[in-house]
């Protein structure tokens, strides 16, 4: 049965699909803070690096204290942010304006959505309906006959050499939303 209230989601590759990639001070959604975000848009089936973005976040009393705990991954530090962050809640309304997309795509959605949904909360903004997926969960799919289970063997780096993608940066939310997006692109042509 046909729910008509419903809104149609469109097929890949018709689909826009917006890759993105946090940067967090930790792992831990309630107690650390994303203090920058990477973004690549897939238009029928291409990247269109033309409307791929990388913002930072300013600092606030509701984001940890500083970075100091996470700056050699990610080499993002307190001054950096406080001269060239932007309001977190700005980008994230962007979400529902010009980077609304049908799907989205996380390499291991699950920490990035815990993210996303609680610092939406705590600014009050509400989060489109888009359809999310996790290229982790494709890659084991992909990959079922193999027993993919450990960090390492599902890493970004990892399922990227898997599909004979080259290496990038790790750990700036540009690149690896770009990684990301490519290994997506490797995924869904091998799935067809």
């Amino acid at each position: 049965m046909v729910n008509w209230f419903r809104k149609q989601r469109p097929a890949w590759p018709d689909a826009r699909v917006l890759v993105l990639d946090l940067e967090m001070t930790g792992l831990n959604a309630q107690e650390d803070s994303i203090i920058s975000a990477g973004w690549v848009v897939i238009e029928q089936g291409r990247i269109e690096l033309s409307l791929a973005g990388h913002q930072y976040f300013q600092p606030t009393a509701m984001m940890a204290s500083d970075v100091s705990a996470s700056a050699h991954i990610h080499m993002i530090t307190d001054h950096l942010l406080e001269q060239q962050g932007q309001p977190l809640g700005h980008w994230l309304q962007r979400l529902n304006g010009d980077l609304l997309a049908d799907r989205w795509v996380f390499h291991h959605a699950p920490i990035d959505m815990a993210f996303l949904k609680m610092f939406s909360q705590r600014l009050d903004i509400v989060l489109p309906s888009v359809t999310i997926e996790d290229t982790v969960l494709l890659e084991q799919k992909r990959f079922s006959d193999l027993t993919l289970e450990s960090q390492q063997q599902l890493s970004l780096t990892a399922c990227r050499a898997r599909h004979r993608l080259p290496a990038y940066r790790q750990h700036h939310a540009l690149s690896d939303a770009l990684a990301t997006a490519e290994l997506y692109l490797a995924l869904m042509t091998d799935s067809q």
